[in-house]
């Protein structure tokens, strides 16, 4: 039960003598820190200051698995969480469906992935994530994508001609743990002639922006409220109160969406959620990036952290 709250600072529990499972909580209190810096994790799980470590530079979780201390108390698990560019079909350049079929094309994700995040990540094939209804390995065929980025017609016109400024909402762990991939990205985008500009530095900057729509893409994540396709279709795209849905919601994928969310049959509603994701790679209204892993290192002192979850709260704090 809570001790002591600063929002967005930090936060003091006790062990509940009520507590509904008999023996448990096994500690008599957790701290946890907010808004610490990836760097400032490492220092202070080095220093014995922190028991618990997530959410690290991607170098420094690849040390820590390498270090002796900590390897043994290393857990993972893929998360269901999708990372993207979304792009504003309704507003700006992006309205060009062919603007945004070349950036698709000439964005090598899985190099770029491979290169900043390591283990700690798999390039994206779609919105929806490995696990659920709806996914393919094999993913889906996007427009023009046997072909190169140096031979694609669009995109050398894009660099050939002044640089565009695409303004952009941007989930604030790419500024954090992600941020070599961004920069990675950004670049990636400046080489076919695109200027990324993010217009937020904070979360409730990036969450406003959502909601109005008001930029040209979203760099952005969504993660699953529950274990189904559902969460990604229909809390993603639906025109209706979804996270993206201002952006490029329309009648189709409404369509599908609510078919799927009716549907019973598991085979029918794997093909209904694989007619959304080619809907959505013909009018390239997303980027697909990665889906992470959620992971979680513990100091030698800490005992009984078994497993990590998909899901909140990714460790079993009562044990």
């Amino acid at each position: 039960r809570v001790v002591s709250f600063e929002p967005g600072r930090r936060l003091e529990l006790e062990r509940n003598p009520h507590y509904w499972r008999e023996g448990y909580p096994k500690s008599e209190g957790i701290v946890f820190r907010f808004g610490i810096a990836p760097e400032e994790i490492r220092s202070e799980f080095l220093a014995g200051r922190l028991s618990l470590a997530t959410d690290l530079l991607p170098a420094d979780a690849e040390a820590f698995r390498h270090d002796p201390r900590f390897a043994s108390s290393y857990r993972e698990s893929p998360r269901l969480m999708s990372f993207f560019v979304a792009f504003n079909r309704n507003r700006g350049v992006l309205r060009d469906v062919e603007l945004r079929r070349s950036l698709v094309r000439a964005v090598d994700v899985a190099s770029l992935v491979r290169r900043t995040l390591g283990r700690l990540a798999i390039p994206a094939r779609g919105l929806i994530p490995p696990g659920l209804l709806g996914y393919s390995a094999a993913g889906t065929d996007r427009p023009g994508s046997s072909g190169t980025a140096s031979s694609d017609s669009a995109v050398e016109a894009t660099v050939s001609r002044e640089s565009i400024e695409l303004t952009a909402a941007v989930q604030p762990i790419f500024f954090g743990e992600f941020s070599a991939f961004f920069r990675e990205l950004t670049d990636a985008f400046r080489e076919i002639g695109f200027l990324v500009r993010p217009m937020n530095t904070t979360m409730a900057e990036y969450l406003e922006l959502n909601r109005s729509a008001s930029t040209d893409i979203v760099i952005g994540r969504w993660g699953a409220d529950y274990p189904d396709a559902d969460t990604f279709v229909w809390g993603v795209l639906h025109s209706k109160g979804s996270f993206l849905g201002p952006f490029m919601g329309g009648p189709e994928i409404d369509e599908l969406a609510e078919r799927g969310r009716a549907e019973t049959d598991p085979r029918v509603r794997h093909s209904i959620y694989r007619q959304v994701e080619e809907l959505v790679a013909r009018e390239a209204l997303l980027l697909p990036l990665f889906h992470d892993q959620v992971y979680c290192f513990a100091r030698p002192e800490v005992e009984g952290l078994s497993s990590v979850g998909q899901s909140n709260p990714v460790v079993a704090y009562d044990h």
